[in-house]
């Protein structure tokens, strides 16, 4: 890839924490409440561990 370890480290921060904004944004939009967006995370981490 023509980089350094770290800086594909540091490239590889940035992706998940700029994918976890975008996340949460889209949650946002799904529910009626911007208050509800944390219960629907845990919902839908709950509903992909099978828990």
């Amino acid at each position: 890839m023509n980089t350094s370890e770290g800086a594909l480290k540091v490239a590889i921060h940035r992706l998940r924490k700029r994918y976890r904004e975008l996340f949460r944004l889209e949650i946002a939009d799904t529910v009626a409440d911007p208050a509800e967006v944390e219960s629907e995370l845990r919902f839908l981490a709950a509903a992909l561990t099978g828990n």
